[in-house]
């Protein structure tokens, strides 16, 4: 004769289950928890990592251009490096070992936020060097081309904001440029990392330094760079 569940083995059978549904359910939480974690731990880190890149990409363009004296600026937390961005229209700076040319432009005249270069065109290439919201920097310290600028080889008078207008005669060299905003690290004014929330670039000696961090919801990651300027 077959007997039915009694009401002590309902009970325990019941509190077996309850039991092992509050280990799944704490398993799923510390997963989900550490899933978050790892994910914006990984956001942080890309972010931080394509910042990198993009740095180091520059710093060994400026490496090759000259003059020597002109390769990096920082205006607050403002980080200027001498080069052309490669774009659709530029390939970049192109070097010639056997007829190198200056690589700089003079200030032939300048005015309030406004200057004239003696040529926009760096490397004898046929192409401009010079466009809206990409950097320069000068003697006198480093500025940003406004973004009404219109390019051309024709286009000398550049509309620059500088904290201090370059004097004439002065040498200026186009430069990549970077700039912290409230939505995240921006290179020449298009956004590059946006989980980036310091940049924090400085130079002692012949030597800069860039401190970074990024930070995605609770999580925060944050690296040292260096590299010679000289």
């Amino acid at each position: 004769m077959e007997r039915g569940m009694g009401m002590v083995e309902l009970l325990i059978a019941l509190a077996c289950s309850s039991i092992l549904f509050l280990a799944l359910y704490q398993f799923y939480q510390v997963s989900a928890v550490t899933h978050k974690e790892m994910r914006e731990a990984w956001y942080c880190m890309q972010s931080i990592r394509q910042a990198s890149i993009q740095l180091n990409a520059d710093l060994v363009q400026c490496a090759l251009l000259l003059p020597q004296d002109l390769k990096v600026a920082i205006e607050g937390s403002q980080l200027f490096i001498a080069g052309v961005p490669v774009t659709s229209e530029n390939p970049g700076i192109s070097i010639s070992l056997t007829n190198p040319a200056p690589y700089y432009a003079l200030i032939n005249s300048s005015a309030e936020r406004v200057a004239i270069l003696d040529t926009v065109d760096i490397d004898n290439d046929g192409r401009a060097d010079f466009w809206a919201d990409l950097g320069i920097i000068t003697e006198n310290g480093p500025c940003v081309v406004s973004h009404n600028y219109s390019r051309g080889l024709d286009k000398k008078t550049l509309p620059l904001t500088c904290a201090i207008m370059p004097v004439q005669g002065s040498r200026a060299v186009p430069a990549i440029h970077y700039e912290l905003k409230g939505d995240g690290l921006y290179r020449n004014n298009q956004l590059l990392a946006e989980a980036v929330v310091l940049f924090h670039p400085t130079i002692s000696g012949n030597d800069l330094t860039i401190r970074m961090r990024s930070r995605y919801h609770e999580t925060e990651k944050e690296i040292s760079l260096s590299s010679p300027i000289q």
